[in-house]
């Protein structure tokens, strides 16, 4: 058996309340080509911004998602939304409405085809209080987690104010999955070849990171357990730099955190890295016990063909590939399979 935890949807539910303008001008469906697009629209500064993020039909059509993941060998996919639907820069209370209805689209997915489906809930992160209770209804209710992104609204993890959530996540001992968000440079100098994903994904990836780690979220909450998407962006590869600035430097002492060795292999890790040498060694400086099978599915950065072609997987034995495929993702998410 083969489980994706990185596989994102845009619940047809919910996609009918934003047709019926349930929560406004906030966030309408526009069409497009050759895609729908989901309106956002923000308020930053007083001055309003618009978000377009356009759907894969496979982000809301369940039979063609079915067919993808036959194709991927995929036997289980843990849901959670297209990141961009985090709506951080929203409005609070509208940001409740927003996950509460989001969540309830996924856990009928998945109570449709449970051989097929699990999830993980959306939480409203600018609400800390509210996101901690939303993730406790919402892993009561079904939920094996909660994907957040990798910042709330240009606010890095390591703000205290969220404390309540990982308490919570603690508490409940189910995974965060970090994914990026609203990275960093999109209209400066990663603006041109498509670098705001390129880079910008991992490096905001690796800011996340580097943030729990010299925030001290890790020492508050020993116990806390974060997947980092993309094999962690930029973290596996520049760890060195961070050991040796830590030895040379007062600020990242700052909040007591211990040298960053120490924290590493506290995070989970994706496989969608796309270079064989990388791979393995990503698998070989984390530990294959922190690496779980990650598609990124439907979106053309991922990793879309069959699990067992990941690129440097044939170089572990078939335990290990087994590990990564399967039981490290069964048993983060404590699943009954």
């Amino acid at each position: 058996m083969i489980i994706d935890p990185h596989a994102h949807i845009s619940p047809e539910s919910f996609i009918e309340d934003v047709r019926k303008k349930r929560f406004g001008r906030a966030v309408t469906i526009e069409k497009g080509k050759p895609w729908e697009l989901l309106v956002t629209r923000t308020k930053i500064l007083g001055k309003e911004r618009v978000h377009k993020n356009p759907l894969p039909k496979e982000t809301y059509d369940v039979g063609l998602r079915l067919k993808g993941m036959k194709k991927q060998d995929v036997d289980i996919q843990i849901l959670s939304v297209v990141p961009p639907m985090t709506y951080y820069a929203l409005d609070k209370g509208l940001n409740r409405e927003l996950s509460a209805s989001l969540n309830e689209a996924l856990l009928k997915i998945a109570g449709e085809r449970p051989d097929k489906f699990r999830c993980m809930a959306q939480i409203p992160l600018q609400d800390p209080k509210a996101a901690a209770k939303e993730l406790q209804r919402a892993v009561k209710a079904g939920h094996l987690g909660a994907q957040i992104g990798s910042n709330v609204a240009g606010t890095n993890l390591d703000d205290r104010k969220l404390d309540p959530v990982w308490r919570m996540a603690q508490k409940l001992d189910v995974p965060i999955f970090i994914h990026p968000i609203d990275v960093m440079g999109v209209n400066d100098r990663l603006k041109d070849y498509y670098l705001r994903n390129f880079i910008g994904n991992p490096l905001d990836t690796t800011v996340a990171a580097a943030s729990l780690i010299f925030g001290g979220v890790f020492d508050r909450f020993p116990k806390i357990k974060f997947l980092l998407s993309h094999t962690g962006g930029f973290v596996p590869w520049i760890r060195g730099r961070w050991q040796h600035g830590y030895g040379e430097r007062l600020e990242p002492k700052v909040n007591k955190a211990k040298a960053p060795e120490n924290y590493y292999k506290k995070f989970y890790y994706d496989t969608i890295i796309h270079n064989a040498g990388a791979f393995e060694y990503a698998v070989k400086s984390l530990g294959v016990n922190r690496i779980l099978y990650g598609t990124d599915y439907p979106f053309d950065m991922g990793y879309l063909k069959k699990a067992g072609k990941i690129p440097g997987l044939s170089k572990f034995s078939k335990k290990d590939q087994k590990k990564m495929l399967f039981d490290n993702v069964k048993k983060l998410y404590k699943l009954k399979v």
